[in-house]
């Protein structure tokens, strides 16, 4: 009996696995099951299942809907933290950032998108960063389109609410005391002159998107290596699409890379490693 159950268990984890992949892009396997079953847990109790396998055996016998996103939203991985990994940070301060800003400077226009936005701390950082080291861009209209899957993440980004322990993952004294507003609780805001060129909204990579304007930078970091290589092709042919012209620039995380493909054309800055449409 014990192995027709674990049979069972195995065939409604797989099935899990299909309907993740087809509909956010990630792609799991059996080595993951500890981290289906930690994750699923929770949201099988909320829901009135003793264990996490009647949850999954659940989303077969009912239309996809909030259910099923909530499981999904909940195997997203929303590690993320103020000037993460500050090598990119620094090429888009001292390098990408001063060749969009001669380009553009009939226009004066910047338009960024965090494809990969989570808890809102790369879009900010980012917004940080122009307003600290980029005052001429004060006149200029800038715009940062800030995406993610996550409803969760999304609603604590639009908030710009972080407790100590995030405050201290990235920031400087100074840049705390620049930026933000410490709230009664211990919590910090972020100030509205940081966010007011920001624009939060749902976006799903694997679906069909219409996303206005064409961007002078992409940043879609630590997404990837989730996908698999097939769906990351598709997005990568998509992301193009989005790109303001041949100087636009895509960033991507440190250990994810675009390989046989001719579109884009790799550079390199100091340890960073970076792209951009490739000129015909």
């Amino acid at each position: 009996m014990s192995d027709i159950i674990s049979q069972d268990i195995k065939q409604y984890s797989e099935s899990f696995y299909r309907l993740i992949d087809k509909h956010t892009g990630i792609c799991l396997d059996a080595s993951k099951d500890y981290l289906v079953a930690s994750r699923l847990a929770p949201i099988a109790k909320r829901h009135g299942f003793t264990h996490y396998e009647m949850l999954l055996k659940h989303l077969f016998l009912i239309p996809l809907g909030e259910v099923h996103w909530e499981c999904f939203e909940a195997m997203t991985i929303n590690e993320t933290m103020f000037f993460r990994d500050i090598h990119p940070f620094e090429t888009i301060k001292n390098h990408i950032l001063p060749k969009i800003i001669q380009k553009n400077q009939t226009k004066k226009s910047l338009n960024i998108w965090c494809a990969a936005a989570s808890t809102g701390q790369e879009p900010y950082s980012l917004s940080m960063l122009i307003k600290d080291t980029f005052p001429e861009l004060d006149s200029w209209k800038v715009f940062i389109l800030a995406t993610d899957i996550c409803d969760l993440a999304l609603k604590k980004a639009m908030n710009g609410i972080y407790n100590v322990t995030e405050m201290s993952r990235g920031l400087s004294p100074i840049q705390i005391e620049k930026n933000f507003t410490k709230l009664e609780n211990g919590s910090w805001q972020i100030n509205s002159d940081v966010k007011k060129n920001i624009v939060f909204q749902r976006q799903n990579l694997v679906e069909e998107w219409s996303i206005q304007p064409k961007f002078d930078l992409i940043l879609l970091r630590n997404v990837l290596i989730y996908f698999k290589p097939d769906t990351k092709i598709i997005v990568f042919n998509k992301l193009f699409d989005q790109f303001a012209d041949d100087d636009s620039y895509l960033l991507l995380g440190s250990s994810e890379f675009i390989l046989y493909e001719n579109k884009y054309t790799m550079l390199k800055h100091d340890r960073m490693t970076y792209y951009h449409r490739t000129k015909v």
